[in-house]
């Protein structure tokens, strides 16, 4: 029996929680122990509620680099780690610290991490990781430097720096000093879980594609309520953390189409002033399958995850973006035609009303999602979670044969 760490150090939101545990199950279901980490824990606390296993809270190093504008300009993934530990020497040789010391107190045989630079430098050259992650979190390795989100963009922190502080800090621990910037990321396994249509490295991946944990919907026709004249239908899955989102609500109620929507962080108050005929308000997150059969429109803030389930399932899809990842599976999806990305400006006045009746009358756009669907189910069965489990019994084997 192996002791095995599967977690994630960088990272909001639900998406890693719900990508990781069917991985801590399978790997349990093979009599492996499991010790989950991360970072956010009191916000996955109705989740963890759930669970009885061992959890490690890991080192928060997120910092303001100073002189550097909010929301900061990121390039590219070492620029992410510029903000995360990787611009002083002072603070990524504390999180390193700690991470050492959660390393020696565990002794894992293998480590399972999603998006989680420190680890990986802390685990260089000494314990085997498996990355999985999804394309954003997960660039390509093979050069000496990550490349960037978006052609045209230079990284904000040089990612020589970003080396030399990390040599530095592993000079001083007498650990194996990286040669470049993404070595520490060449892992013993990397594989990435989303659709090839969203990943903002696909045209230099060379990582195995497997496809999103959660599986993909089956491809459904557009609802009744929706062709031939129908009235369109459409699911908004919100956060009301997000700035963003009470504007969105206000043109929301104000649209005439008929819908539901389900928003973390959902009171009494809020829910009050949504109400209209036509418009429904849940309170409990609804199944993803039961709500592509009944929309002809999904509406949300662009994590992975429900990218995929939209795609997957023949959806067109509006997106609100909240940060850098989401904004690029936005932009692949007005790329292809298949969806909407609604700016800040698109929030003023009484411009959204009429964004959303438009889009969710776009049958050619529809028909694309459809068409899109049935494409993405020809390339088979995407056994996600048997791929990771395949991997990682690769790599414990490989470890106690050596």
């Amino acid at each position: 029996m192996a002791h095995v760490l599967v977690g994630y150090e960088l990272g909001a939101g639900h998406g890693h929680m719900h990508r990781l545990l069917p991985v801590v199950r399978a790997l349990e279901a093979r009599g492996h122990r499991v010790t989950f980490f991360l970072r956010n824990i009191k916000e996955n606390a109705v989740l963890l509620a759930r669970e009885r296993r061992a959890i490690l809270a890991v080192p928060d190093l997120v910092e303001r680099i100073p002189g550097a504008p909010t929301p900061a300009p990121i390039a590219t993934y070492s620029d992410i780690m510029a903000h995360s530990g990787f611009f002083r020497r002072q603070t990524l040789h504390a999180g390193l610290l700690a991470w050492r010391t959660l390393l020696d107190q565990a002794k894992p045989d293998l480590v399972v991490a999603d998006h989680s630079p420190a680890l990986l430098l802390a685990c260089f050259k000494q314990v085997p990781v498996v990355q999985v992650a999804d394309g954003f979190t997960l660039p390509p390795a093979e050069a000496d430097e990550f490349p960037t989100y978006r052609q045209g963009r230079k990284a904000m922190i040089p990612p020589a720096h970003v080396l030399r502080v990390m040599r530095d800090v592993q000079k001083h621990h007498r650990r194996p000093q990286p040669q470049t910037v993404t070595e520490p990321f060449r892992t013993a396994g990397r594989l990435v879980c989303t659709l090839p249509e969203l990943d903002p490295y696909a045209p230099l991946r060379r990582d195995p594609v497997i496809g999103p944990v959660e599986g993909l919907q089956a491809p459904q026709p557009l609802p009744a309520s929706s062709v031939n004249g129908g009235r369109p239908h459409f699911f908004a899955y919100l956060s009301l953390e997000h700035e963003k989102t009470r504007p969105f609500l206000k043109g929301l109620k104000a649209c005439g189409l008929s819908g539901e929507i389900f928003a973390r962080g959902m009171n009494d108050k809020v829910a009050k002033s949504l109400a209209r005929p036509g418009l429904v308000v849940h309170r409990e997150p609804q199944p993803m399958q039961e709500v592509i059969a009944r929309s002809s429109l999904i509406i949300h803030h662009g994590g992975n995850g429900t990218c995929c389930a939209a795609l997957s399932g023949g959806r067109p899809q509006v997106l609100l973006p909240t940060h850098m990842e989401a904004r690029l599976s936005a932009d692949a999806l007005v790329r292809l035609k298949l969806g909407r990305l609604l700016l800040s400006g698109d929030l003023e006045g009484d411009k959204l009303p009429e964004i959303l009746e438009q889009t969710a009358a776009d049958a050619a756009m529809a028909e694309r999602a459809v068409a899109r669907a049935r494409e993405i189910e020809t390339r088979g069965t995407q056994k996600t979670v048997e791929t990771i489990l395949d991997t990682c019994l690769r790599v414990l084997e490989d470890r106690q044969e050596k």
